[in-house]
């Protein structure tokens, strides 16, 4: 994904910015490095960004106020409505952040810069950090959930294979067990094997037993259908002879009410209660339904009712008839119905026992059961030893029925338990090869990709420590642990963790190392890299390794803002000495920023404020002279330290330009020369080629002119003319401009083994080593 280049950054009521302040980026340049003393606005830059990044300013953080920190992100003298914070891009797209309630705004949501930001607080964040904050702070470069949750899906499937073959084993010997059992309910002698003989049991032909099961049960059933119906025919004639009695008893005292009450009055009952049903049932009628009279309709209801009361004894009467004639019926079709019943099951058993062919052990009564149902309890007596027998038969045949089908399920579950088993045994193994694979691969996986970051920390400690860092600090994996990282460094062959042995200096360039190294692995085109005042316990000899080492790794980076305090990085930077690979913004806050006015200015090389010097007007020739002599020495002190110029003694070690301008001499002046080269990034062309001979040259003749007119108060000076002065400026300037590269600084690497060379291989400076 490619990112447009920042363009500014405009703050409004944000922090120490009350009133706005903008930040413009140069273009083409990712490296900005923001200097200011203690005060000046760093930190209000710093959390700008964080702000619209992630909504929060990261300074507040750990300052016992992290429940009402928002309160503070609006500038003391604003109000939080003012505040806003805005990121343009050289695209024109811009993001814009705003103070709602407790919480940063950002609009466009897609607008916010992807930011890496280190703090001096965090520098020992992951060197002092426990083995897990380790891996917390990694794990998201080794994300490999879905191969976890796999590799914790086939040890947890091994697990359960192998419970289930614990459980299959149980099976096999309670299916083993069952077998047995049925073995010897069959009679069998020990010593065959229950398997063996289930299995030959059930190879064997069944025959026809299930349909002599079959029909000696039909049989059964017919002939013990057969022994109910004598009882029951007692029982029914019983009941029937009960029933006619009652019936003939109220019959009578049916006929002797209606006697005593009239000839007809059974007769006419039945006519009133007739009509009293059917009056219920129409009681609109406006005609007797007997005679169709019109009017005696009228009251006829009332009429029936007081009629039907004077035959109450009457009607009784007729109602325990009904009741009894009802009983009588019932009765006499139980009986009929026993008498069908036996038909049914005279043909029933003549059918059991014709319908199979029967062998010997069979014996069957000589005649058929009668056809009335008081002969058969004799019939039943004479055979019941018979059926005995045949139940005898028929229990025997189902035990051997149901043997049969126990043993060829205990059978089927010995064989299938045992099958699942073996089966298993095979599985199992492959399973667990399976697993042990998964996770030697995922943490091969892992301990590359934490090599490569211990290796990217080595190489980036190795260019600040030289001989401590490359192949000697070591992050690994616990492996017997759950997400746990170790760091260690090389000590006298022996590795220990860094932070018992390494100085506070040594630990806070690991801690930065670290950071970049994480920081190079997530997406850096994208990110902004923020390095907010890491330098302040750096010591002094390693300084300009880490500023080298930090302009170098910047480059991979969508922009890098860096803020210090260090003045000596703000000197290197105007005299050139902390050119990277790609250009580099330098901006100098000014004032103590405590009464909220952030101000900022660039800071001009030397050799560009002695090129604005010869421009204005009127000319300082005094000061032109001065700085030209300062650049001079500069340059020759460059050159000396480059190739070993034997230089006079001095016991402080500090020579002047009389000290280095004649000892620049010999075959060294002849052959000295730059190279000015450009590349298309395919082809290199040798765009000039500089001498040093003319220039110095010129410089050794009119040199008297710097501590003529540029050093000391000399009225010789007064005699020296203008053109002289400023030849002498502009000699030193084209020496400057030849050596020095306004974007890759000086050439001061030997790597080529063949000349000297700026970091962006704009400069070659010839010979590598003295002439002899």
């Amino acid at each position: 994904m490619t990112v447009a280049p920042l363009k500014s950054l405009t703050l409004t009521a944000f922090r120490g910015a009350s009133e706005t302040f903008k930040l413009d980026f140069e273009p083409k340049t990712k490296l900005t490095i923001v200097y200011g003393e203690n005060g000046t606005g760093k930190t209000t830059i710093c959390d700008a960004f964080e702000v619209l990044a992630k909504g929060e300013a990261g300074s507040l953080k750990d300052k016992g106020i992290d429940a009402t920190r928002h309160k503070y992100l609006n500038s003391a003298k604003k109000k939080p409505e003012d505040l806003a914070v805005s990121l343009e891009t050289a695209q024109g797209a811009a993001c814009t952040g705003k103070l709602s309630g407790k919480n940063v705004m950002v609009t466009p949501e897609s607008g916010r810069p992807r930011l890496a930001i280190m703090r001096r607080k965090q520098m020992l964040d992951f060197v002092e950090a426990t083995p897990g904050e380790r891996y917390t702070a990694i794990a998201k470069f080794i994300d490999i959930t879905a191969f976890e949750q796999s590799e914790a899906h086939l040890k947890k499937l091994v697990g359960d294979l192998e419970a289930e073959k614990v459980d299959a084993g149980k099976e096999v010997f309670g299916s083993y067990t069952a077998l047995a059992d049925v073995y010897a309910s069959a009679g069998n002698a020990p010593g065959q094997n229950p398997a063996e003989w289930a299995a030959e049991l059930l190879a064997q032909p069944e025959g026809n037993e299930a349909q002599e099961q079959a029909a000696v049960d039909m049989l059964v059933v017919q002939y013990q259908a057969l022994c109910a119906y004598p009882g029951q025919l007692l029982a029914r004639e019983s009941v029937v002879a009960t029933a006619q009695s009652d019936f003939d008893t109220a019959q009578a005292e049916m006929a002797a009410s209606a006697s005593a009450a009239t000839a007809s009055a059974n007769e006419l009952v039945a006519v009133l209660e007739a009509g009293q049903h059917y009056l219920e049932a129409h009681p609109n009628t406006d005609v007797c339904p007997l005679c169709e009279s019109a009017e005696r309709a009228p009251g006829l209801a009332t009429t029936i009712k007081d009629r039907l009361s004077q035959f109450e004894a009457v009607r009784a009467a007729k109602a325990k008839l009904d009741k009894c004639r009802s009983t009588l019926d019932r009765a006499s079709a139980d009986l009929a119905l026993l008498q069908s019943g036996y038909a049914e099951n005279l043909t029933g058993y003549q059918s059991a026992r014709t319908g199979f062919a029967w062998d010997q052990k069979y014996t069957f009564p000589e005649s058929l059961p009668p056809q009335a149902i008081a002969d058969l309890q004799v019939w039943l007596d004479a055979n019941n030893d018979l059926h005995g027998k045949w139940k005898d038969i028929e229990a025997s045949l189902r035990q051997g029925k149901e043997r049969r089908e126990n043993a060829g399920r205990a059978l089927q579950r010995y064989n299938d338990n045992t099958a699942k088993v073996a089966e298993l045994g095979a599985l199992i193994p492959k399973l667990e090869q399976a697993y042990a694979l998964v996770k030697s691969q995922r943490q091969a996986f892992t301990d590359n990709i934490i090599a490569e970051i211990a290796a990217k920390v080595g190489e980036l400690y190795e260019k600040v420590h030289k001989g401590e860092g490359k192949d000697k600090i070591a992050l690994a994996i616990d492996h017997a642990k759950r997400a746990s990282i170790d760091l260690n460094a090389e000590f006298s062959g022996q590795d220990a963790p860094p932070q018992a042995y390494f100085s506070q200096s040594h630990l806070d360039t690991l801690g930065l190392c670290i950071f970049l190294a994480l920081a190079l692995r997530e997406k850096p085109d994208e990110t902004v890299l923020i390095l907010d005042d890491v330098l302040g316990s750096v010591d002094e000899p390693h300084v300009d390794r880490v500023i080298e080492m930090i302009c170098a790794t910047t480059k991979e980076f969508r922009h890098t803002l860096i803020t210090t305090h260090y003045g000596p990085w703000r000197h290197k930077y105007r005299w050139g000495m902390i050119k990277g690979v790609h250009p580099c913004q330098f901006v100098h806050l000014l004032g103590t920023g405590l009464d909220g006015v952030i101000q900022a200015t660039g800071s001009i090389p030397e050799t560009e404020r002695l090129r604005a010097m010869t421009l204005q007007q009127p000319q300082d020739l005094q000061a032109i002279v001065g700085k030209a002599g300062v650049v001079l020495e500069a340059l020759l002190i460059f050159v000396a330290e480059r190739y070993a110029c034997r230089l006079p003694f001095k016991p402080n070690g500090r020579h002047a330009l009389g000290d280095l301008l004649p000892y620049v001499k010999g075959k060294l002046r002849d052959e000295l020369h730059i190279e000015i080269v450009e590349s298309d990034g395919t082809t290199v062309t040798v765009k000039d080629k500089i001498q040093f001979k003319p220039i110095l040259d010129e410089i050794s003749a009119i040199v008297t002119v710097r501590n003529e007119v540029g050093a000391h108060f000399n009225t010789d000076g007064f005699d020296v003319p203008d053109a002289k002065a400023l030849a002498f400026a502009n000699h030193v300037m084209a020496l400057a401009d030849a050596m020095i590269c306004p974007d890759h600084g000086w050439p001061t690497s030997d790597r080529s083994g063949d000349h000297w060379a700026n970091s962006g291989g704009t400069r070659r400076m010839r010979p590598l080593k003295e002439p002899k």
